[in-house]
């Protein structure tokens, strides 16, 4: 794959500082209550696809960071997000990760909301004197489809999804143009005990590919290139068609292995028979992140074979990745440890950590 001459100046440039966060910023409640402020309060946040969303009443829950949302089809065919949260008592309104409902009724005191938002009804509140049910629907919260992905946004003014990401529709839509007929096909959901930046970081090189590994190092090629482009970053590399574990190399339309990274959480990646590998990396506190890992795929029912490739990339793959995420975590508590030296090549050759600094100045940027 080519290295532009943009490319080579923006690593030039990342060369002079080639180092990662100081360890706190991986420890520290107080910057992590400032990473959900400053970040992911202010960002676009994955919450689902338009595929779980086609009929009125279908809903999804996601966190916005530290904030539980529902989004939610409406009887009039609207796509609407609400914090999930009843405006009685702040009890959490809907515990289901995904269902279909007329409305919405809280378990704690049986508050009524519909699909729209408004409150329907609260039980014994005509004998409340001053009570408006108007003023108490629920919050809403922003929601836009990007690409038949669903996202939301806590802030107001934060520019719509493909402002923030200028080019990367081009890019997804050039990889997988059935994008808006694929299907959420499966979900694995676990808990990495590390902090979320340091999942991020793993996932933006390729350096440590050949050791934790070594199936995927057999498909994957040197010919592997990252590259910063703002608020996301590509990955491309040739696949070797010769490889014989791991992904299917010798899949139509697997000829380039394709990864994004989203600002802040979100990595897309292709998978052999074209659909997308999603991982969101949904931090719980600075120790510990929530990670789903979902297959959306062109198919709704998978083959043994394409089975096989799911379970390669949930199983294999991640696992190798959580382990040595989860060990990092606790070296950054060691009084040894206070920031990592990154191995920047000015040349950008696959082994090149250039991205993972770029990603910690868009950190520190946010951060103020």
């Amino acid at each position: 794959m080519p290295r532009t001459p943009d490319l080579l100046e923006s690593i030039a440039k990342l060369d002079r500082d080639p180092h990662s966060l100081s360890a706190n910023h991986y420890t520290d409640d107080g910057i992590m209550k400032r990473e959900w402020e400053r970040i992911f309060a202010r960002s676009w946040l994955f919450a689902g696809y338009t595929d779980q969303l086609g009929h009125a009443g279908d809903y999804i829950t996601c966190m916005a960071g530290n904030e539980p949302v529902v989004v939610v089809r409406d009887e009039n065919g609207t796509l609407r997000a609400f914090y999930n949260i009843c405006r009685h008592r702040g009890h959490i309104l809907v515990k289901e990760a995904a269902g279909n409902v007329p409305g919405f009724v809280c378990p704690y005191h049986a508050w009524s909301y519909g699909t729209d938002g408004s409150l329907r009804s609260a039980r014994h509140s005509r004998d409340v004197a001053g009570f408006k049910p108007g003023a108490l629907g629920l919050v809403a919260v922003r929601v836009e489809v990007f690409c038949a992905m669903v996202f939301v946004c806590l802030d107001n003014d934060t520019p719509p999804v493909a402002a923030c990401y200028p080019g990367l529709e081009e890019e997804l839509r050039a990889y997988e143009p059935r994008i808006e007929e694929l299907h959420f096909v499966f979900r694995r959901e676990v808990t990495i005990e590390a902090n979320w930046k340091l999942v991020v970081e793993n996932y933006n090189e390729n350096y440590h590919t050949p050791v934790v590994h070594p199936a995927l190092r057999n498909v994957l090629t040197s010919d592997y290139v990252v590259t910063p482009k703002g608020s996301y970053i590509s990955h491309e590399a040739r696949v070797n068609p010769e490889a014989t574990e791991g992904f299917d190399a010798t899949a139509t339309g697997y000829e380039r292995h394709l990864n994004w990274w989203l600002w802040p959480n979100l990595c897309l990646m292709s998978i052999p028979q074209g659909g997308f590998r999603v991982l969101n990396i949904v931090p719980e506190g600075p120790g510990r992140t929530r990670e789903t890992y979902d297959f959306y795929l062109p198919y709704s029912e998978p083959t043994p074979q394409q089975w096989q490739q799911i379970y390669f990339a949930c199983d294999t793959v991640n696992v190798e990745d959580i382990g040595v995420c989860e060990a990092v975590q606790r070296g950054q508590s060691s009084r040894s440890f206070a920031q990592g030296r990154m191995m920047v090549d000015l040349q950008g050759r696959d082994w090149s950590e250039h991205a993972v600094v770029h990603f910690r100045d868009l950190v520190l940027a946010a951060l103020g």
